[in-house]
């Protein structure tokens, strides 16, 4: 079963900017849908940069899916933990959709139908399939995350990480997505999706962390993570549009997504 696992992880920039002050940050997640919460500067991006080894912590110890970091380059990491950048422009740079998307699996030496297969699935399941031939920067924002998407799935990897994967997304490519989320945690692998958009965090997310000022502060069921408001108040987050229209209407605990509001409304109505 994928896992990640930190151990007393402490981290500074250089110039002594401290991320994850000692004791240091302890966290253990099982495959499903995770979102990581908290607000700018909290160490969400930081986190998960150390998974992957583009970050090396000062003290501590990280595995994930068996793998410890320490040990494993970046290049050896990039088959455990697939990630799609919060800006894809840090990450786009083939000549076409196709390529970028077979970049990983092909830097791998996997093999060649290995590779179109991987390819083709990922295309299909980020509907970018007829999009196969065009320039990356010839498509808008929107798709050009699901280009980058599309590229960490390529890897199959057990773990994949998603920065703010709802940025510009519409109606249908959210609901795209969170069905797309799901069929991953459901081959028993690992998503973590870091994330200002709470809506999207109660419909999609099975788990969710609030990591503020470098601290792990909650770690456990969404439904029941935004119970404590004034904690939600320190990490700098909105409640979920349900959530807060439950809390006004003085249901508690407060409701999480729209089937969890609708249900309680319908209690109160007899």
């Amino acid at each position: 079963m994928p896992e990640i696992r930190l151990t007393a992880v402490t981290f500074s920039y250089p110039g002594n900017v401290a991320v994850f002050n000692p004791p240091g940050v302890s966290l253990d997640l099982r495959s499903g849908t995770i979102a990581l919460v908290g607000e700018n500067g909290a160490g969400k991006t930081t986190l998960t940069k150390l998974l992957n080894g583009l970050l090396r912590p000062a003290a501590g110890s990280l595995v994930v899916a068996g793998e410890p970091v320490a040990d494993r380059s970046v290049a050896q990491m990039a088959g455990v933990v697939g990630y799609a950048f919060q800006n894809p422009d840090d990450q786009l740079f083939e000549r076409n959709v196709y390529d970028e998307v077979a970049f990983g699996p092909r830097a791998m030496k996997r093999p060649g139908d290995r590779v179109k297969a991987a390819v083709e699935r990922a295309l299909e399941l980020c509907a970018l399939t007829a999009e196969a031939r065009t320039h990356p920067h010839d498509l808008g924002l929107p798709d050009r995350k699901w280009i980058t998407i599309a590229s960490a799935l390529a890897v199959e990897p057990p773990v994949l990480v998603l920065d703010e994967p709802t940025l510009g997304q519409d109606w249908t490519a959210r609901q795209r997505l969170k069905t797309l989320i799901r069929s991953i945690a459901a081959e028993d692998r690992l998503v973590l999706m870091v994330t200002h958009d709470m809506d999207f965090v109660a419909e999609a997310c099975e788990t969710t962390v609030v990591l503020t000022h470098g601290t792990v502060r909650y770690n456990g069921a969404t439904a029941r993570a935004f119970d404590d408001l004034a904690m939600i108040e320190d990490a700098g987050l909105d409640l979920p549009a349900t959530t807060r229209l439950g809390v006004a209407l003085g249901f508690t605990p407060p409701p999480v997504g729209d089937a969890a509001f609708i249900e309680r409304y319908r209690a109160t109505r007899g």
